[in-house]
C-alpha cells in the first residue's frame, strides 16, 4: 500500500464538500485547499459536472496541500443519469445533449487558458491539471497544454496517438477497462520516448469508464478501493511534478 493511501481521508458514500464556489478565469469555479503554497491543480470535470464523487475527489487532492480549482466549463449544462437508462426517451435526450454539447473539446482552449492564467496571476507558480473523460482532450488540445507542470487523466476520452505529439510535460494516465488499450498504451509509449521515466499508465481492470468521477461507486468494495487508489496515484504524481 502506498504512503498516500495511508494518509488520505477515507472515501465517504454520503459526503459534504469542503470547498466553496467563487470565480476563476471569469467563470464559476469550485475551489478548495490552501492558498499559500504556490501550487495548484486545475480540474476539468466529466460531462456530469459537479457530481458528489468528483467534488470529493477535488477535496482529496486538496488534502495533500494543493489549491484545487474546478471551473464550470460546461456552464451548468450537464449530462444526467436518465440519458443512459436505456429508454427511448433517455436516448433521445442524450442525443440532443451531445449534438449541442457545450464541452466540445475544440471549444475549450480559451477557457482553460484563462483559468490557468488566472491561477498564475494569483501566485500559483506551478499548476498541474487532471481531466476526466472529455477533459483529457480539452486539455491536450488547448494552446496552453505545455504551460502546465504536469497532466493527468482518469478514463480519458477521444485519446489518440497525436496527443503525445502535443505534450512535452509529464503525464499520468489512469484508464478503465472500457478504454482502448492499444491507443492508451501507445500514447504512453510515445510520451516515454520524449520524456523517459516521467510518465505512468495504470489500468483499472474491472472498473467502468467514469469510476473516478460521476460513475464512481463509493458504497464499498473494489469500486471504492479503485476510486481511492486513483486519487492516491494522482497525489503521488502531482507531488513529484507540481
Amino acid at each position: 500500500m502506498s504512503a498516500a493511501c495511508c494518509s488520505l481521508p477515507p472515501v465517504q458514500a454520503e459526503y459534504t464538500p469542503k470547498g466553496s464556489y467563487g470565480k476563476l478565469g471569469g467563470i464559476k469555479s469550485y475551489g478548495v485547499g490552501p492558498t499559500d503554497t504556490g501550487k495548484a491543480i486545475l480540474v476539468v470535470y466529466d460531462v456530469f459536472g459537479y457530481s458528489p464523487q468528483i467534488l470529493q475527489g477535488a477535496d482529496i487532492l486538496a488534502s495533500a496541500g494543493f489549491r484545487v480549482e474546478m471551473p464550470d466549463f460546461l456552464h451548468g449544462t450537464y449530462a444526467t443519469a436518465d440519458m443512459f437508462d436505456g429508454s427511448e426517451a433517455g436516448t433521445e435526450k442524450r442525443n440532443k445533449f451531445f449534438s449541442g454539447f457545450p464541452g466540445k473539446y475544440d471549444t475549450q482552449s480559451d477557457q482553460i487558458g484563462e483559468a490557468l492564467k488566472d491561477l498564475k496571476s494569483q501566485g500559483y507558480k506551478s499548476v498541474g491539471t487532471v481531466g476526466y473523460c472529455w477533459g483529457w482532450k480539452a486539455t491536450v488540445t488547448s494552446s496552453c497544454v505545455n504551460d502546465f507542470a504536469a497532466i493527468a487523466s482518469c478514463h480519458p476520452s477521444f485519446i489518440d496517438l497525436e496527443d503525445a505529439e502535443r505534450i512535452n510535460v509529464p503525464v499520468l494516465l489512469l484508464p478503465s477497462e472500457d478504454e482502448d488499450k492499444k491507443t492508451n498504451d501507445g500514447v504512453y509509449e510515445a510520451l516515454e520516448k520524449k520524456n523517459p521515466g516521467k510518465n505512468k499508465i495504470k489500468w483499472y481492470p474491472g472498473q467502468p469508464h467514469g469510476f473516478a468521477a460521476a460513475r464512481g461507486d463509493l458504497s464499498g468494495g473494489k469500486a471504492t478501493e479503485a476510486y481511492q487508489d486513483a486519487y492516491a496515484e494522482l497525489i503521488k504524481f502531482f507531488r513529484t511534478y507540481v
